[in-house]
């Protein structure tokens, strides 16, 4: 009897909330001033990476180009809006200004590309571009990449958007990457033009119900927030999967209120903030990070999402000091780390290690520039001191 009513009282402390789960950051400090980090940042990417003759972004710090890099330079032009919109300069209005047809060219005379994850990107970076700038044209390519991205869905795998348009076992695959920018799009876009746009049949929350659906049915460990493409594969799990995910969860808890989705937002910042780290210094990475690799810009996807979530008027504070602190110090980490700041900043792909040879790579200067603005961000709303 003694033993039931130990537990019945715990049972009521925990219930009644005298015990409360409050986050203690005991982290260390630095002074850093996360605006002028974020100027410093994302004005030498600007010069150091911007193509001025072509009007795209070279691959590399020496001026290599790819011809055939698409989709790094769709978060070349989130980085050109998130510092537009930080600071009002036009050093970046006017990049975001000749963007448009230099990539065009540069793509073959289109924004039309074989992979849907790849056009998705663009769809995303566009509509952001018209919304910061006003610029038509962004508009316009914004809506027709959208409307290609549709047409790619079909019922092999249960649904959602393919990875290309290859009638082959890749072509025919089905993942998170293709269907995660997919589902925010149509979630901005319904929430931007509503029920007036309507593609093959359906409006775009239609679309949405059913893209981010097929996600969370076929790829989402539901109990846990783990992300995956393949299920018996933790090295197919990567941060940018996570973060596209993450993001659609918050676009439908905006649209519905329903705080279900906010739980899975949750649910996997918590698993990927606890995952997909380095064990020593708890700064997030991807298992495969290397020399001029596409994975190096995942992690600054996945930071692009998990600052809307930090910025969301609903989340617990539990959970945004948590996450605020993780932010903070993979940022800490790699400014005072993991960065050559002389003659201009440059990164490494380890966020916790300067670059060890002179050449850098697009990608890998993506994903810090997006952490920089995040934090200059999250300081400028009042989250970080």
């Amino acid at each position: 009897m003694q033993k039931f009513l130990f537990i019945a009282g715990a049972a009521c402390t925990l219930a009644c909330g005298k015990i409360k789960d409050v986050y203690i950051d005991n982290s260390t400090k630095y002074n850093i001033d996360w605006s002028a980090a974020a100027d410093s940042s994302s004005s030498s990417f600007v010069s150091v990476y911007w193509n001025s003759t072509k009007h795209h972004f070279n691959n590399d710090n020496f001026g290599t180009v790819n011809q055939f890099d698409y989709w790094p330079e769709a978060h070349g032009l989130d980085v050109l809006v998130d510092a537009y919109k930080r600071t009002g300069s036009t050093l970046y209005k006017n990049r975001i200004d000749e963007f448009y047809e230099g990539v065009k060219a540069k793509n073959g005379g289109s924004f039309y590309n074989n992979y849907y994850d790849d056009m998705g990107w663009h769809g995303m970076a566009h509509l952001r571009a018209f919304e910061a700038t006003g610029d038509a044209r962004y508009e316009a390519s914004a809506k027709q990449l959208w409307q290609w991205i549709v047409a790619g869905w079909n019922d092999f795998d249960g649904g959602g958007i393919p990875w290309n348009h290859e009638n082959n076992d890749a072509g025919r695959s089905k993942g998170v990457p293709a269907n995660g920018p997919a589902a925010i799009i149509a979630a901005r876009r319904w929430q931007k033009y509503g029920a007036t746009e309507v593609i093959n049949g359906l409006n775009d929350l239609q679309w949405f119900d059913k893209i981010y659906n097929w996600m969370k049915e076929h790829r989402v460990v539901q109990q846990s927030g783990r992300v995956y493409d393949n299920f018996s594969d933790t090295k197919g799990d990567w941060t940018y999967n996570a973060g596209t995910y993450m993001g659609a969860a918050l676009e439908y808890y905006n649209i519905t209120g329903n705080k279900v989705y906010l739980n899975d937002a949750i649910k996997t910042a918590d698993w990927t903030t606890s995952t997909l780290i380095n064990a020593n210094n708890k700064v997030l990475s991807d298992w495969a990070e290397q020399q001029d690799h596409d994975v190096n810009l995942f992690k600054g996807i996945f930071v692009r999402y998990l600052t809307l979530l930090i910025r969301n008027k609903d989340l617990p504070e539990t959970n945004r000091k948590r996450y605020i602190y993780f932010l903070r110090n993979s940022a800490q980490i790699l400014w005072t780390a993991g960065t050559v700041k002389n003659p201009v900043v440059l990164f490494g792909y380890h966020w916790w290690q300067a670059p060890t040879e002179s050449k850098v790579a697009l990608r890998t200067q993506l994903s810090a520039c997006m952490l920089m603005e995040s934090l200059a961000l999250l300081k400028a709303e009042g989250y970080v001191e």
